[in-house]
């Protein structure tokens, strides 16, 4: 996230613009090609509509593009959305939400197709605009329901809370006279996170009172805590969890209707922190993580949830971290078994297939979406 500031001032540059793409090109290998793009796609399978259907999509590029160049990224989720609708001869153009006459450009679409960015600015702003288009008719993928959690932990553990999901133990309060009298009592360590924020961005262990104490004076000060975003504090708020202090790995559970992928994260030597840590293995999950994580997503009422689990072993049970709508996403092959890569196929709540073949997940997305809410 710190990154797209950067680019901005980057950016605004054409020389330093030009140098940084290079490099880019040269040292991390992830902008490609209209030629790159299309070879890269293809390495999953397609995917078809039961039956075709008639509509006019507007398509959202991802902000984190670079169209003007012929290059796209790597992770971009619209080229991935671009190829379904293409695949299923479904009208589409790009639309962009962004500009003073979004509402009326947006008439003429049925269906609107948002990949948002993470950051608070961009999520106020799909929020409000996505409110306003559901009430103006049009369907929008991600819905508001669907965008009112995502990047916000505290919302999201509300719904743990209201649906009784095995969330990690958290304490959440606007109150700091609340919350010192918490401090008082609870088991140190804890840890502290910031409401929005991914790749482990904004997570703390706090040892002792003494630094909690410290934590939360600056909290709900005038100013608040700074976070990595310079245009946001943590302000009037706190998220602890409990640390689970048996927990070796998280497990990232994708569900999209009844087809689940997944994959173990392990922290570096020292940290606890798994999430960003880039240390993945691919391998079997077991049918408790996957009926939770399924079961989390019908809770939610979102058409795609990955789910963070942490294991603890003393307890003999899977706790919730988060949930996401969207993720950081690389390949077409998001669950591998004995080195296949593929899909689980929920059959019932004790019984997974494990299907071979590669998919982009936002096409799976895309058609469990409009084959439920596009009549």
């Amino acid at each position: 996230m710190l990154k797209k500031y950067l680019l901005k001032l980057i950016f605004s540059n054409a020389f330093f613009k030009e140098i940084y793409i290079k490099r880019r090109i040269r040292q991390k290998k992830d902008l490609m090609n209209e030629i790159e793009l299309q070879s890269y796609l293809e390495e999953a399978e397609k995917f078809f509509l039961d039956k075709p259907i008639c509509i006019s999509v507007g398509l959202v590029r991802d902000s984190d593009n670079f169209a003007n160049e012929g290059l796209v990224t790597e992770r971009a989720y619209f080229p991935k959305y671009e190829r379904f609708l293409k695949n299923n001869q479904i009208s589409y153009s790009f639309y962009d939400p962004f500009r003073s006459n979004w509402m009326e450009e947006a008439e003429k679409y049925d269906l609107i197709i948002w990949h948002t960015d993470s950051d608070p600015s961009t999520q106020e702003i799909a929020e409000s605009k996505i409110y306003i288009l559901e009430k103006m008719g049009i369907k929008c993928f991600p819905s508001y329901d669907e965008i009112w959690s995502y990047e916000s932990k505290v919302r999201a553990n509300y719904l743990y809370k209201l649906y009784d999901l095995p969330t990690i133990p958290t304490y959440i309060s606007h109150s700091k006279q609340d919350t010192i009298d918490y401090l008082k009592h609870v088991r140190f360590p804890i840890i502290s996170k910031i409401s929005t924020g991914s790749a482990s961005f904004g997570v703390d262990k706090i040892n002792d009172y003494n630094e909690a104490k410290k934590v939360v004076d600056k909290i709900f000060s005038y100013k608040g805590k700074d976070t990595y975003f310079k245009y946001q504090s943590q302000k009037n708020y706190v998220y602890f969890q409990e640390y689970i202090e048996d927990a070796t790995f998280d497990l990232r559970v994708i569900c999209i209707g009844d087809e689940l992928f997944g994959y173990y994260r392990y922290p570096n030597k020292g940290d606890f922190r798994a999430s960003g840590a880039g240390n993945y293995e691919k391998k079997e999950i077991p049918n408790e993580a996957l009926e939770l994580a399924y079961k989390v997503r019908e809770k939610f009422g979102s058409t795609m949830l990955a789910t963070d689990f942490v294991y603890s072993e003393k307890k003999k049970k899977y706790f919730i971290i988060e949930s996401s709508i969207f993720i950081g996403i690389d390949t077409c092959e998001q669950l591998c078994i004995n080195g296949v890569s593929g899909k689980y196929k929920r059959l019932d709540e004790s019984n997974y297939q494990f299907i071979p073949g590669k998919y982009w997940i936002q096409e799976v997305s895309l058609k469990s979406y409009i084959e439920k809410n596009i009549n």
